[in-house]
């Protein structure tokens, strides 16, 4: 069978690549022969017959020079008979076919025809000389008188018989090359034990051990020629096979043995995994939600909400409450670990400007570094730079750099933040004074649990993971932490993000127009009499974020301008104006009808001499200490801007734990009318016979999840706003499907009003499309 152009065997044909070596070399053997003797005898029989030809050819010239010579008189004397007689004595040779003798003028003298004599008949031998080679031989002669041509001789010969002894040398050496042929295969297959008995052994002992992976077989070596060496080279491979299969056998099992060993190593890990998940999960709802409950009833007594408290009883109160948010701090920063360590960290990263990000940082941190006596101010500023950030984490980060920077500052000096746009980056830094990083620590600043002084540590508060978890986050949104130090003066840490640019030839967005018979709420109205820029902003945010609308007067004369204009919910204001003394402003303000019965807050750095000359003259006041605390800040604004509110929004508030609904019932205040849903089906059936312009829910209710509330909500009432107070990480496509997440471990009062949109629940105007 022969391989056919799609390498397929061709049935019926033979292919002499699959014979065996014997029958190859004995092919090899008559092939080599035959080609040899042929070849000899093809040479052989052209020189022999190109000699014969020119010896023929000679004979004839020399023969013809003879006729002429004896002709030469019979043509002086035009004797033609002679002439004749002359040419006929040419028939006694054979190859002779005709002889002519012309004259002078070439025209014919005397001729002696032999016709007849070979014919192109005959046997087959003769047919195919004819037929092949040339049939005869010309040759002309010129003769010759005193220099005078007086005629020519022409002979014309057969070469039949020169053909003919060519054909029978050919056909002769044709045999004798089929009978060497013959006998170099005969002697070849005799003697082919000598070649290829010892390859066709080696060939057998191979498929052997292919077939039967035995790799203890050897071939047998019969000679000590190249064949010999080969099965040498064949049998020490075999050798060396055998050995190193033994040793992956051996190999084998024990990888075996390790594979079971990993499988069930894995099996633990796993296993180990699922308890680590199962611990976190209850640690964050289980020990989240009752610490949450606990500082925020704390920060409501302490801010408060259930009246002055005394001395004794406030410094106690003051110390659980920092306790407690220490506690939530370090779970906080346990579980971040955790989840950046196992890659299930949410980050939600979207463009927006970075100067607003850190103004904020620096307003929610700046009570915090007051109690160290630090101020947290700007250096250098870049305004308009934009970065794609999850803000939240941003914000975590801020606040872990300035917490550190105002911990180890000496009191009265300030932590600056600078804001270095390079090229396509830009450059945060935090700057501290204090007494630096040492050179031994400086290697370890960014190990988890890293602390380069366990008894300062201590002393100022911290779990040894806010600079790690730092490095993480800004790394995870695409950037890069560092810091400078040198003992003894202070230390700078810095984060680098990329700065976004806005893509070329983007179309404006043309803004939505607002539905039809669509209410808007409007915000209580306050009057702010700041003369401090910084301390207005900060107030400003404060008061803004937690549901006011802020008008800011940094005079007492644009503050009175600004009351005859417009009917505030309350007015806040310090004593130390730069135009008029506090005690005039306030009888002025009492004097006007407008603001005759306005709440006034005093917000003052020297509230007990304020209260010593104006509580006697106007009882009404209500008092706030710089810096102030947030929290008490709202608790007042909330008690004293009631009246000035709308029908109070109703919250639905979907929790199985109620100690945390009171307490997130207290930090919202009393704008709102509460209502709590322990179970899904219970806040189902109020969804569907109540109205309510707020859900707040938990998505870890016990064995059911508050996310399958959502289809009911959007069913029933699409226009309610839906919070998630959750006490883990929610996905990017989750958060969306709600209006605002929040997280229990650190949610504050403003954090929660903002959430529930506390800013849009007042009287209703109709707002301009």
């Amino acid at each position: 069978m022969a391989t056919g152009p799609s390498g397929t065997r061709t049935r019926g044909m033979l292919n002499w690549r699959d014979f065996s070596i014997v029958h190859k070399l004995g092919l090899l053997l008559a092939f080599n022969t035959l080609t040899a003797v042929l070849l000899i005898a093809i040479v052989f029989g052209v020189s022999n017959a190109v000699a014969r030809y020119r010896w023929t050819q000679e004979q004839l010239h020399v023969l013809a020079q003879v006729v002429g010579d004896s002709s030469r008189a019979a043509l002086a004397f035009g004797d033609r008979e002679s002439a004749r007689q002359t040419l006929g004595a040419l028939r006694a040779n054979e190859a002779i076919d005709q002889v002519r003798l012309l004259d002078a003028q070439g025209a014919l003298f005397a001729e002696a025809g032999m016709s007849g004599r070979h014919s192109h008949g005959g046997s087959p031998s003769e047919r195919l000389v004819h037929a092949v080679f040339p049939a005869d031989l010309r040759v002309v002669h010129a003769v010759l008188e005193d220099g005078r041509e007086i005629g020519r001789v022409e002979l014309r010969a057969h070469l039949l018989h020169l053909w003919l002894d060519l054909l029978e040398s050919q056909a002769l050496m044709a045999l004798l090359a089929l009978l060497l042929a013959s006998l170099a295969v005969t002697f070849g297959f005799r003697l082919r034990r000598i070649v290829t008995d010892p390859i066709l052994g080696l060939a057998e002992v191979s498929t052997r051990v292919s077939r039967e992976q035995d790799y203890s077989l050897r071939a047998v070596k019969a000679h000590n020629d190249e064949v010999g060496a080969l099965v040498d080279d064949f049998n020490h491979m075999l050798a060396e096979i055998q050995i190193r299969d033994h040793e992956l056998r051996i190999e084998r099992q024990s990888l075996q043995q390790r594979t079971a060993d990993m499988q069930f190593a894995r099996d633990e890990a796993e296993r180990a995994s699922r308890v680590k998940s199962e611990f976190i999960a209850t640690v964050s709802h289980e020990l989240r939600t009752p610490l949450t409950a606990i500082s925020g009833a704390l920060g409501l007594v302490s801010a408060g909400v259930a009246g002055v408290l005394p001395p004794r009883v406030a410094e106690m109160v003051g110390i659980a409450l920092k306790n407690s948010r220490r506690l939530s701090f370090l779970i906080n920063d346990l579980l971040d670990m955790e989840k950046l360590l196992a890659g299930k960290m949410h980050f939600d990263r979207h463009v927006q400007p970075l100067m607003p990000q850190l103004e904020q940082s620096l307003a929610d941190n700046q009570t915090y570094a007051a109690q160290f006596g630090v101020r947290l101010v700007f250096g250098q500023r870049a305004e308009a730079l934009q970065v794609e950030v999850d803000a939240l984490r941003l914000q975590q980060v801020m606040a872990n750099l300035l917490s550190n920077a105002a911990k180890f500052s000496p009191a009265g000096s300030t932590v600056e933040v600078n804001v270095l746009p390079s090229g396509g980056t830009v450059r945060v830094v935090v700057a501290d004074h204090g007494p630096g990083i040492p050179l031994a620590f400086q290697p370890h600043i960014f190990q988890k649990f890293s602390q380069a002084d366990a008894s300062d540590t201590r002393q100022k508060g911290g779990t040894g993971l806010g600079l790690a978890i730092s490095r993480e986050l800004i790394e995870h949104m695409g950037g890069r932490m560092g810091f400078e130090s040198t003992p003894g003066q202070g230390a700078r840490f810095f984060f680098e993000l990329p700065v976004w640019t806005a893509p070329i030839s983007q179309p404006a967005a043309l803004p939505l127009p607002r539905p039809a018979g669509r209410r808007r709420r409007r915000r209580p109205h306050i009057l702010m009499v700041e003369p401090d820029a910084d301390a207005a902003q900060l107030l400003r945010r404060i008061i803004e974020r937690a549901g006011y609308r802020v008008d800011a007067a940094h005079t007492a004369a644009l503050a009175l301008e600004l009351s005859r204009q417009k009917r505030y919910a309350a007015i806040t204001l310090d004593l130390m104006l730069p135009d008029v003394g506090g005690t005039e402003f306030i009888a002025r303000l009492r004097g006007q009808e407008a603001t005759a019965h306005t709440p006034l807050l005093i917000v003052s750095a020297r509230i007990e001499e304020g209260r010593q000359s104006l509580d006697s003259a106007w009882p009404d006041l209500h008092w706030l200490a710089k810096p102030v605390d947030q929290s008490r800040l709202l608790a007042v604004l909330d008690q004293v801007a009631t009246e000035h509110r709308a029908p109070h929004a109703r919250v639905l508030h979907v929790e199985d734990d109620v100690q945390l609904h009171e307490v997130v019932r207290a930090m919202a205040g009393e704008r709102f009318d509460f209502e709590l849903a322990t179970t899904l089906r219970e806040a189902r059936t109020r969804v569907a016979l109540e109205r309510f312009d707020v859900v707040i829910l938990d998505p870890g209710l016990p064995s059911e999840s508050g996310w399958d509330l959502l289809p009911d909500l959007q069913a029933r009432q699409p226009d309610t706003r839906v919070v998630v107070l959750t006490g883990g990480d929610i996905s990017e496509a989750q958060a969306l499907q709600v209006d605002a997440v929040i997280h229990k471990g650190h949610v504050t009062p403003d954090e929660l009003l903002d959430a529930i949109g506390g800013p849009d629940f007042s009287e209703t105007e109709p707002s301009p499309l």
